[in-house]
C-alpha cells in the first residue's frame, strides 16, 4: 500500500488519493480552499470550451476531453465529504448521486446497536439530494399560483364591453394618447382587484381614498386637475425602460490592471495556466487578485501586445535617458519593457535599474535590444 502526498493511504496501482487526483487536474495544491477551487474551476472552464477549437476537430475533441476531466475533478471536490480523522474518502470515486455504507472495519465498536447491527448513516450531501426534488415541486406550485392570479386580475382588468379587437384598433387609430388614456382603465381595475383581495385577507386596511388619488375615476377629479395632471400622471405611469448592457470591448493592449477574463477574451485559452499565472508559449502574465500585476514577453517567440503608459507628462521629442531620469522618461524613450519589477524594466536581455524612481544604471546588450541611455 502506497501513501499519497497528503498522508493518506492509497492502492499500489495509485500514488495519489482520489482527492490530491482531483487537485491535480485543476492545477492546486493540496492545501487549496473551497475558493480557490471554484476560481481554478471558473478560469479552466473558460480555457478549455470546445467552441474556442471549432476550426481544429482533434484540438476541439481534446479540449472535451479536458473539460470532461476538469468538470468531474470539480464535482468531487465540492459533493464529496472526507474523513480526516483517518485519511481516507468516504467516496472512493467521482459520484454525488450514490451513498456507500460505511464499512465495519471503520466503524468504531461504541458506535453499533446493542443487537450489533451498524446504524445507518447518511451523509450530508445525500441529505441535501433529497430535498432538492421536494424544494423543486414547492416553487412549481407556487409559480402556479401566481400565474393563477395574474390571469384574474388581467380577465377582470380588461373586462372591457364590445369586441376587444375594435377596441384597440379604435385606440391605436385614435393616437398614443388616446391608447394611454385607454389603458387607464384597465391598469386602475387591476390595482383594484388585488388591494380588494387584500383587504379581504385582512393584510390591507380600507382607507378613503383623497381626491387626487390615481386610483379613482376622471370623473371625481376638478376639471382643472384632469388637464394638468394627465400628462405627468401618464409619465409616472410608465415602466422605466431597461438601460441596454453595454458591449464588451477588446482592448487593444493588456496593461497593469486588466482582468484574467480581459486577457482570456483577448489572447484565448492558454498553453498553461494556474489561479495567479497565464503561459502562452514563452510568454508569462503575472496576476493578483484576478488583474494583471506583471509579464515576462518573449516577442519573437510569443509576442503578446503589452503596454506601460507614463504617469505623467513628458517631453515626447526626447531620444534618450541618463541617469537620474524618471521612470516616465524611460517609457516614453524606451517604451514598454519586456519584464519588470520596481527597480528594474528588462528589454530583452538589456537591463535598467531604478532607485526611488529614478535611473542609477544600465545594462546592454545590443544583439537583443539597444536602449537609447546615454
Amino acid at each position: 500500500m502506497n501513501t499519497c502526498v497528503c498522508g493518506s493511504f492509497v492502492d499500489d496501482k495509485s500514488t495519489l488519493c482520489p482527492r490530491c487526483a482531483a487537485l491535480q487536474v485543476l492545477g492546486l495544491t493540496t492545501n487549496a480552499t473551497e475558493p480557490e477551487i471554484r476560481r481554478a474551476y471558473r478560469v479552466l472552464v473558460k480555457a478549455w470550451h470546445p467552441d474556442r477549437f471549432q476550426d481544429d476537430q482533434k484540438l476541439k475533441d481534446a479540449a472535451e476531453t479536458k473539460l470532461k476531466d476538469i468538470n468531474s475533478a470539480f464535482e468531487f471536490l465540492t459533493s464529496t465529504t472526507w474523513e480526516r480523522g483517518q485519511g481516507q474518502p468516504s467516496a472512493p470515486h467521482f459520484t454525488s448521486a450514490t451513498s456507500e455504507q460505511p464499512s465495519p472495519e471503520r466503524e468504531p465498536a461504541a458506535a453499533q446497536s446493542p443487537t450489533g447491527a451498524a446504524p445507518a448513516v447518511m451523509p450530508r450531501w445525500s441529505a441535501r439530494l433529497l430535498l432538492w426534488p421536494a424544494a423543486r415541486i414547492l416553487f412549481r406550485v407556487a409559480m402556479i399560483g401566481f400565474v393563477i392570479l395574474l390571469g384574474r386580475y388581467t380577465w377582470i382588468a380588461f373586462d372591457l364591453p364590445g369586441s376587444p379587437a375594435e377596441e384597440v384598433t379604435m385606440v391605436y387609430g385614435a393616437s398614443k394618447d388616446t391608447l394611454l388614456k385607454g389603458l387607464e382603465t384597465p391598469r386602475r381595475r387591476f390595482v383594484q382587484a388585488v388591494e380588494g383581495d387584500l383587504r379581504r385577507l385582512g393584510v390591507l386596511r380600507s382607507t378613503p381614498a383623497p381626491a387626487d388619488n390615481p386610483l379613482m375615476g376622471e370623473a371625481a377629479r376638478p376639471s382643472s386637475q384632469q388637464a394638468g395632471k394627465a400628462a405627468p400622471e401618464r409619465m409616472n405611469n410608465r415602466p422605466p425602460e431597461p438601460t441596454p448592457a453595454a458591449p464588451r470591448k477588446l482592448l487593444p493592449y493588456i496593461t497593469v490592471g486588466s482582468t484574467m477574463e480581459e486577457v482570456l477574451a483577448q489572447q484565448g485559452p492558454p498553453t498553461a495556466s494556474s489561479e495567479n499565472k497565464l503561459v502562452y508559449g514563452k510568454s508569462e502574465l503575472y496576476f493578483k487578485d484576478g488583474s494583471v500585476i506583471g509579464w515576462r514577453i518573449d516577442p519573437a517567440a510569443s509576442p503578446i501586445r503589452v503596454k506601460l503608459w507614463p504617469a505623467s507628462a513628458v517631453d515626447p521629442g526626447l531620444a534618450s535617458y541618463t541617469v537620474g531620469s524618471s521612470k516616465d522618461v524611460v517609457l516614453t524613450v524606451q517604451g514598454t519593457p519586456t519584464a519588470f519589477t520596481p527597480d528594474k524594466f528588462e528589454y530583452g536581455k538589456s537591463e535598467v535599474y531604478f532607485r526611488n524612481n529614478k535611473v542609477v544604471g544600465w545594462k546592454e546588450e545590443p544583439a537583443s535590444a539597444p536602449l537609447w541611455a546615454r
